[in-house]
């Protein structure tokens, strides 16, 4: 039995955050159902749980975030399994306008109902020190999860360091500022000369 679950869009999560926000899992937990699929947006502005900063020049409109995917059991456990597409605004590496941007990946978690069950000590090396790596679980709270926060890391980490507006952007002139896509802007390229060979090329130049 498949059991569908469709978010309320962006603009009717203003009045109810907190509520809609959830995905009700009573029906994998009871047996009831073998699969929950949902389809949503969010955006970091819109949730109610804590979630990882975005950098400051990243942009997520409201809604900008769409997660589809489904919710399952698989031998007596539950898996959250969805396909993540983010659109976003960030500087363009090169002449730093506003570019548009698209990222997309999957997240895969194991849904746990019993938080207790997660060991401090399934982390530590020999010596006692955390080996770097996290849980990649969701707990269940009061029947229902919220994925966001999993969601937001994800995105923070796959966002990629260098965008740009237009593959072909000429980007800035180094010296003036100014948009090489608008033109020429006159100013004369300047070739580096090492510091030892400068008095030659003065010489060359008062040749001329």
């Amino acid at each position: 039995m498949l059991h569908f679950l469709t978010r309320t869009p962006p603009q009717e999560i203003n009045e109810k955050v907190g509520v809609l926000l959830k995905i009700d899992v009573t029906e994998l937990m009871n047996h009831r159902s073998d699969e929950i699929k949902f389809d949503y947006t969010f955006d970091p502005a819109h949730t109610d749980v804590p979630c990882v900063e975005m950098p400051s020049d990243v942009t997520i409109a409201e809604g900008g975030i769409r997660v589809v995917g489904e919710l399952y059991d698989t031998l007596g456990s539950m898996m959250f399994k969805a396909h993540v597409t983010v659109n976003y605004t960030t500087p363009c590496a090169r002449c730093l306008d506003d570019a548009h941007a698209l990222l997309e990946f999957d997240v895969e978690r194991m849904v746990i109902t019993d938080r207790s069950s997660l060991s401090n000590d399934d982390h530590l090396t020999d010596d006692g020190e955390w080996d770097g790596e996290g849980e990649d679980v969701i707990c269940v709270n009061e029947a229902r999860i919220i994925p966001d926060a999993d969601i937001m890391e994800e995105i923070s980490l796959s966002l990629p360091s260098f965008v740009l507006c237009s593959e072909d952007c000429p980007g800035l002139c180094p010296k003036c500022g100014k948009h090489l896509r608008d033109g020429d802007c006159g100013c004369k390229e300047e070739k580096y000369i090492n510091p030892k060979l400068a008095i030659l090329q003065k010489l060359l130049e008062n040749q001329e």
